[in-house]
């Protein structure tokens, strides 16, 4: 019998956030579903009512680039806070400006990390155990090809959890800390990145980016349960397991890039 808790999710109107909060909720959990924008809260609200859910979830906007929302996570009791917010950028280094990378790396890595100490320095000054998840990807890993920032961003982020889920074991401190590496499913995110990178001109690399689409939806999954399985895992599980990744054949395709390649 798992305990309930009380789980804050990013980025959860849609996609691996919101299949995430209804998993959650079948299995007795109290969610709360944020978004980043005010008009999508009344939204995901009607979506959650559509799949029969009525109570044990709040929905409310949590722009996590903006430090006055991320405080919110001080006022709430989280047993569990699920960093799943992202933002998608497609294109080469060449293709993008300094603007837009530093955007992008200030919505996936900096406001994720600063929502992640706001929430570990509350449960240290309140004295509770305090537990993370970050969705990362397999793209942090296995850098794709005019997904030059995104896949920055990621790695940034897998190293950054790394370093805590380390500084947890060496002194003991009163944390949990694990990380989620999805690869490419159809969740409209992946092909929005595919969308603003044909929209880039610098390479004359039309050919190449249409065999990479190809190939993308010849392997990716059109089914989210492998990887909402492995996210209710981590929320769940009191052991030290740190990293847990889905679906299972592109584990196996970043295991052979990791042997060969790196």
């Amino acid at each position: 019998m798992v305990n309930t808790m009380n789980v804050l999710i990013t980025g959860a109107t849609s996609g691996f956030g919101f299949e995430l909060g209804c998993s959650l909720l079948y299995r007795g959990h109290f969610v709360y579903f944020t978004s980043h924008l005010v008009q999508q809260v009344v939204f995901l609200e009607k979506r959650l009512q559509r799949e029969g859910f009525l109570e044990n979830y709040q929905c409310f906007c949590l722009d996590i680039t903006n430090a006055k929302d991320r405080n919110r996570v001080k006022e709430l009791s989280i047993d569990c806070l699920f960093c799943n917010g992202a933002m998608g950028l497609g294109g080469s280094l060449f293709d993008l400006s300094i603007h837009q990378i530093q955007e992008n790396f200030d919505v996936n890595v900096f406001s994720n990390l600063f929502l992640v100490k706001t929430y570990l320095e509350d449960c240290f000054q309140k004295k509770r155990f305090a537990k993370v998840v970050i969705t990362t990807s397999m793209a942090g890993l296995m850098p794709v090809p005019f997904m030059d920032s995104y896949s920055a961003t990621k790695a940034a982020l897998i190293s950054f959890a790394t370093t805590l889920y380390y500084e947890q074991k060496i002194f003991s401190l009163p944390y949990s800390i694990k990380i989620i590496e999805p690869g490419i499913y159809q969740t409209g995110f992946n092909e929005f990145m595919f969308s603003t990178a044909e929209n880039n001109s610098f390479f004359s690399s039309e050919s190449f980016r249409n065999l990479e689409l190809k190939l993308f939806h010849f392997i990716s999954k059109k089914k989210y349960k492998s990887i909402v399985r492995k996210m209710v895992r981590a929320v769940e599980s009191s052991s030290s397991k740190f990293i847990y990744r889905a679906p299972f054949s592109q584990k196996l395709i970043l295991k052979f890039y990791l042997i060969f390649f790196k």
